[in-house]
């Protein structure tokens, strides 16, 4: 290798350990945050139900501390070792997502059943859904080191591929989780689609299994509210049933909060609409409380921070010289990308409900963690970036990657 080549992997190598701790900072803003937010947003119901109004501040402060040692365990990762489990690792999570759907197994929770319990750890409810996002991206990028001639063949490139996002995404869709069904299948087909996978075999593919899905959408009692929320989000009001009243007004809410908030808002704590209006406001609403008590001041900052979050990761993405560390960072990046977006687009009034959770800030705990271990792998892989090993695929930088998208 010749002095230049050093000097340029020198120079690459510090530019991504100043985006890893760029990246870092953000996530750590982010959860002192949302500790903020949710405890200024759940407090007060909190003692009205005849409890602490300091629980709220002591189980989320349990979410993450939970999710920052999960982050800390994951970032002393080997890669190998994660790409050799990473077969093991999507397996489980479909034992756990077929397992959530058996009764007396799984929680009911308004009409879905998507969570298991875990009264060992105050607060904290597992669900198999979150960590399916992190099982599917772990095991694409696997199977994409490995073989990647994804695009070249429709019957044993494409479609194996694409059965592995098919199918947590039908046990997700038989949960009723509608809102992580779209996330998860699109995080998917991005990632096949960035590996070289043509459109028009997804297209083909689209033909076959939309009509299915629709079908069981329209068909199923506990799945027919996605289209009563989609008409009555779009203007169509006699399409909605009663039951999707409490979610249309929620975003009504969520829009009066921001709006009431104005440039700097009515101050930490002051808040109205979370005691009246918004319920569970502490998880998928929690940018309307940002937006109510901090102003238009406080969620440009939530967005700035977001954006340097993925600019400092797109950062190590380009470092990355292994197939599998490239589309496993950029899973992760894709999922708290697609997540956030489909959270403000909720609370501006520019999608229907969805109950996707804001990352780092929301309350849910399974999303949380699953978030800051996806964190701690990223930040594993920018120390091992020139880590060598088949399971991790040839050495290959993100532009010899992206010459491979149709």
């Amino acid at each position: 290798m010749t002095t230049l080549a050093i000097e340029a992997r020198l120079t690459e190598a510090d530019e991504v350990r100043r985006s890893s701790f760029l990246l870092l900072s953000c996530v750590l803003v982010l959860l002192a945050l949302g500790i903020v937010m949710v405890y200024s947003a759940a407090a007060v119901r909190s003692a009205e139900a005849g409890g602490s109004p300091f629980q709220p501040l002591v189980a989320h402060g349990v979410k993450v501390a939970v999710g920052l040692a999960l982050m800390a365990a994951a970032a002393r990762l080997d890669p190998r070792r994660l790409a050799r489990c990473a077969t093991v690792f999507y397996v489980v999570t479909l034992v756990l997502l077929a397992l959530v759907l058996v009764p007396g197994v799984g929680i009911e929770s308004h009409g879905s059943r998507r969570w298991f319990s875990l009264p060992a750890i105050a607060g904290f409810a597992l669900q198999p859904s979150e960590l399916a996002k992190l099982s599917l991206v772990a095991f694409l990028a696997s199977r994409l080191a490995r073989k990647p001639d994804v695009g070249a063949s429709f019957r044993h490139g494409f479609l194996p591929a694409a059965a592995a996002v098919l199918l947590p995404g039908s046990l997700i869709l038989l949960e009723t989780d509608f809102g992580t069904f779209v996330l998860l299948t699109a995080l998917g087909f991005l990632l096949l689609l960035l590996a070289g996978a043509r459109v028009s075999h997804l297209v083909l593919l689209a033909a076959f299994t939309l009509p299915p899905a629709l079908l069981f959408l329209s068909s199923n009692p506990s799945t027919r509210y996605v289209f009563d929320r989609l008409g009555a989000f779009v203007g169509r009001p006699a399409v909605a049933r009663a039951a999707t009243a409490p979610a249309l007004q929620q975003i009504d809410f969520a829009e009066s909060a921001l709006r009431v908030g104005g440039p700097t808002g009515v101050g930490l704590g002051g808040g109205r609409h979370k005691l009246f209006f918004l319920p569970e406001c502490e998880n998928d609403f929690i940018l309307a409380v940002i937006g109510e008590e901090l102003g238009f001041v406080g969620t440009t900052c939530v967005v700035v921070l977001f954006a340097l979050l993925l600019w400092s990761g797109a950062r190590i993405l380009m470092g990355i010289r292994h197939r599998f560390g490239f589309f496993v960072v950029a899973g992760v990046l894709v999922t708290i990308a697609m997540q956030a977006l489909m959270n403000v687009f909720v609370a501006v009034r520019f999608a229907p409900v969805k109950g996707i959770p804001l990352p780092f800030l929301s309350s849910g705990g399974s999303s949380l963690a699953v978030l800051c271990l996806g964190v701690g792998i990223v930040l594993s892989i920018a120390r091992h970036r020139d880590a060598a090993g088949s399971e991790l695929g040839p050495e290959e930088s993100a532009a010899g990657a992206a010459r491979r998208v149709p």
